[in-house]
Formats: C-alpha cells, structure tokens, sequence
C-alpha cells in the first residue's frame, strides 16, 4: 500500500481540525444551553416557590383573619361600654383596635402578593399616616438616628388605601432604621420623608395614569446599597441579610413596589450609593373630588330579627352572637356547614338573615349556600370569610347578598345587616 502524500496528509489533518474545532463549537454551545437550562430551572424553582408561598398565605390569612375577628369582635363590645372607662382605658382600647387594623391591613397584603385585587381607596393625609409611622420608629429604635418629616399637617392629600400606605412608610423605615445600624449609627444620622407636588415625564413613566402625582421621597444616611443589589431590591424573597436571625425579611421591598405599582397604578425607583445612603422615589396619585373621604360615620340602629351565625371558629362565632344580641337581635349560631344547614332547615321560616362562613369543615359555605337556595331562593345570606371575594371564582357566590372580610367591626356588620334586610 502507497504511503500517503505530503499534501493528503496535510488535507486530513485540516479536515481533523475542523471537525475538531466544530466540536469545539458544538461544546461551547452545548455549555451555553447547559447555562440557560440552568437559569430556567432556578426560575421555575422560584416560582414554584412563590406558589407555595401564596397557597400557604391564604391559608395563615384565613387562620389569622378569624383570630382578629374575635379579638376586633370583643373590642367593639368593650367601646359600648367606653363610658365607664378612665381616658387611659378608652387610649388602651383605641391602640388595641388600631392594631388589630395594621395586622389585618398586612395579612391583606400576603393574600394580594400573588393575586390582581382592587383596593379600597380614599383621600388621606400623608402627614398623619408618616406621623404615626415615625413616632413608632422614634419609640422602638436608636434614639440617636433622627427621625425627619418634611410634610405638614392638611397639606399632602393622595388617593389610596391608608392600611398600604401605612405599611409602605414602615416597611421603608424599618429597612432605612436597618441600614444606618449596619453601617454603625452616628451623630447626624437620619431618615427622612419629604413631599412636593411634581410633573411626571410620561417619556420616561408612559406605564402611568393621566393625573396628578406626588414626589415622595423616603431617605436614609445607611449603607447604602451596590449596584447589583439596587437592580434586585425589589424581588422577592431577595435578601442581602444571612444567617436564622436575619431570616425572612426578604418580602418587605417586594410588597412596597407591589402596592405601588400595582395597587395603586404609581411608580417607585431607587437610587443608592455604597457607604452614602438609599433614597426611595416614590409618584402618588394626587386626591382630587372622585376619591371620597373615609366613611366613619356607622351608627348602630339595632333590631329584633333572628340571624343564624354559621362559623367554625368559636370566638368569632360566640363574640359575634354576643354583640348582636347587644343590639336586640336574636341569634341561632352553627359551628360546621353541615349543623348551619340543619338549623336554617329546622328554622327557616323566622330565620331572617344569615351570617356565612366559607371555609369550614362537614360542608364549605360554598355548598351550603347552594343548598339554602334551593330550599329559599330568597334567602338573604351575607358571606363571611377570611379571604378576599376576588378568591372565589364559582359563580354561586354572586347569589350572596353581600361580603364582609374578616376581620370586621361589630358596627360594620350591623350596617350590612340592616341593608340587608331592607331588600
């Protein structure tokens, strides 16, 4: 066999160097897939955990929602008595219902994180929100960061949800508060929120609404953050803070730029420097004459009808008979779907309303309410639940003559029960 030219031997050795170096191609291609595959798989890994995390809100949501419903229950009784009780008293109640709103308010914004939801929105007073947020921080944090407000009294109105708002301030706050202490506090240390009326560059904000907004501005003299933080500060469970002390805080970020953006169709930025300080931008709709004034003028009118109370939960059950029947009511009370069912069977003809719970055992409320319907298709069942109405997606839920979230005031549901009843 003839020994191979010069020239053959040359050509196979370039066509071994293509093949080599298209393989080389297809590795590099390959390592490329391999990284894509990779961030994709983290992604779902994150969502799915995200998923996770909004089965299991809703279902802490309703758990919490019925214990401040009982808490929020009793305390309505206690106000009827409000006077026989010193002026410190009347404070302690007041600061106790207050709490029970804020709770309320934040276990509302675990149920919203994963859901499209409207909020219930009206003219406040930005000062009187950021006060309240403020002294707070001033009486629970070092003494030495100066808490600054640069917005009077009855001059910065905006439209939105006062709840939200409130946890906007607090959760900026507490993450500023968090920052100065991680740098080290000193002398001249501050967060400071400040407030102007300011035009909006719709070439750089097209996503927002036609109106008129706020410039607020939240500001630290903290750590400041780098670049790379400051392009994931508002993801959620992001967190720059390790180790079992510092865990679970990783939501607070995510769930400002949720009320902002999408509960309240506005824009938040921020803007940070390593070692200099945060300051977060935030534009809020201006309040103008088509949001209206908070409604806190419920009177209670009582009455002598019979309300069946069907509820799981026996503090929100007990203390709810215990208020109505205050008010002259006369109330039948159902701790399953299954024993409401049979009560609103036994008693239907002086039954005049009923008070529904939805998640319950035996029986949901969902089912309960179909039958009661096909029994009286005239029956007047207001719907009680720890979770928002825009959860449930089965129609018989329209049939309802109204919703109430828990928790509710003693006052709130006595209003929709007259309402109620007058259809």
């Amino acid at each position: 066999m003839a020994k191979p030219t010069y020239e053959e031997l040359e050509k196979k050795v370039t066509a071994l160097e293509q093949k080599v170096g298209h393989i080389s191609h297809l590795e590099a291609q390959f390592r490329h897939l391999e990284n894509q595959f990779s961030q994709v798989e983290k992604q779902l890994r994150q969502r799915q955990r995200m998923d996770s995390l909004g089965t299991l809100a809703q279902g802490v949501a309703h758990d919490f929602n019925n214990i401040l419903s009982g808490i929020m229950a009793y305390l309505n009784i206690l106000s009827l008595t409000a006077d026989n009780f010193s002026p410190s008293q009347k404070t302690y109640v007041q600061n106790i219902s207050n709490a029970v709103k804020r709770g309320a308010a934040t276990i509302k914004q675990f149920q919203q994180l994963s859901g499209k939801t409207i909020s219930a929105k009206a003219n406040i007073d930005v000062y009187t929100v950021a006060r309240e947020v403020f002294h707070l921080l001033e009486k629970t944090t070092d003494k030495m960061i100066e808490k600054k407000l640069d917005i009077e009294k009855g001059q910065i109105f905006i439209c939105a949800d006062i709840n939200e708002i409130h946890q906007v301030f607090m959760n900026l706050g507490t993450n500023a508060i968090h920052a100065i202490e991680e740098k080290g506090v000193q002398k001249g240390d501050y967060i400071r929120l400040s407030a102007k009326p300011s035009p909006v560059n719709r070439s750089k904000l097209k996503h927002l609404s036609q109106g008129e907004f706020y410039h607020l501005c939240f500001e630290d003299t903290g750590c400041g953050m780098p670049e790379h933080v400051v392009k994931k500060a508002f993801d959620p469970l992001f967190t720059t803070k390790n180790g079992s002390k510092n865990s679970g805080q990783g939501l607070g970020l995510a769930m400002v730029h949720d009320i902002v953006t999408k509960r309240h169709d506005s824009h938040i930025e921020v803007v940070s420097k390593l070692g200099k300080g945060t300051v977060f931008h935030l534009f809020l709709p201006k309040a103008d004459d088509a949001c209206g004034m908070p409604d806190s003028t419920l009177t209670v009118q009582g009455g002598t009808e019979t309300i069946l109370v069907v509820d799981d939960d026996v503090s929100v059950r007990e203390s709810i008979k215990t208020a109505l029947e205050d008010f002259g009511y006369q109330v039948i009370t159902g701790c399953d779907g299954e024993e409401g069912l049979a009560l609103f069977k036994e008693n239907q003809k002086t039954i005049h309303a009923v008070l529904l719970d939805m998640i319950m055992p035996k029986m949901s409320g969902k089912d309960v309410l179909r039958q009661m319907l096909k029994i009286d298709p005239d029956v007047k069942v207001i719907i009680s639940s720890g979770h928002m109405k825009e959860q449930y997606n089965d129609p018989i839920i329209q049939f309802a003559k109204n919703y109430l979230n828990k928790p509710f005031e003693i006052d709130e549901l006595e209003s929709t029960l007259r309402q109620v009843l007058a259809l």
